[in-house]
C-alpha cells in the first residue's frame, strides 16, 4: 500500500458507515442483505472467480448478481475492443483510471435502467482517486458506493436525488 492509498484508507475508516449509519432504503437494504450477507450463495457461473480481484469482493460481485437478479455481466480489462451491448453489470479493471472515464462514455449509451458498474481500484492512486471522484459524479449516476477496494455506480430510474455513500465493507 502506497503512501496515498494508507491515507485513503484512513479517511475511508472515518466516513464509512455501518449499516445504522445510512439513511436511504436502497443503501440500506444493499448494506444489510449484499454486505452483511453472511450465508454461502451459490457461484453464479457470470460471476466466476477472476484473478484481479480479491476473494471477498468476488464473492460481492456474485451476490449483487443474485441479490438483483441480474442475467449478463461484462468484464473489462485493459482496452476493451468489443463493441457496447445490453448488460446488468460492468466490471472495469484498468490500470490506467483515465481509461475508466473513456470505458463509462463508451458503454454508457448501452446501460440498462437498472444496472451497476463495479470498478476496482478507486483508491490505487491520486489519479485513480480523481477519477473516480469524477466518475460518482457524473450526471446519470444516480446513486454511488465507496466500499475503498472497489466503487458500485448505480444508474435506478426511481433515484430522485443523487446520492453517494462510503460503507464499511
Amino acid at each position: 500500500m502506497n503512501f496515498h492509498a494508507f491515507i485513503e484508507w484512513l479517511k475511508y475508516t472515518w466516513r464509512a458507515k455501518d449499516l445504522h449509519g445510512v439513511h436511504s432504503p436502497f443503501a440500506y437494504d444493499f448494506n444489510e442483505k449484499v454486505l452483511r450477507n453472511h450465508a454461502k450463495t451459490a457461484k453464479v457461473p457470470a460471476t466466476e472467480s477472476i484473478n484481479w480481484l480479491e476473494p471477498k469482493y468476488n464473492k460481492l460481485l456474485n451476490d449483487i448478481f443474485i441479490h438483483y437478479g441480474y442475467t449478463t455481466v461484462h468484464y473489462v480489462q485493459q482496452d476493451d475492443e468489443s463493441e457496447p451491448a445490453a448488460f446488468d453489470m460492468l466490471v472495469m479493471k484498468n490500470d490506467v483510471p483515465g481509461h475508466w472515464v473513456r470505458l463509462f462514455n463508451k458503454y454508457a449509451p448501452t446501460l440498462k435502467s437498472n444496472c451497476a458498474i463495479v470498478i476496482d481500484g478507486i483508491h490505487r492512486t491520486k489519479r485513480h482517486t480523481a477519477k473516480w471522484e469524477r466518475l460518482h459524479k457524473h450526471p446519470k449516476v444516480m446513486l454511488s458506493i465507496d466500499l475503498f477496494g472497489v466503487g458500485l455506480l448505480f444508474f435506478r430510474p426511481e433515484f430522485k436525488e443523487k446520492q453517494h455513500f462510503v460503507l464499511k465493507y
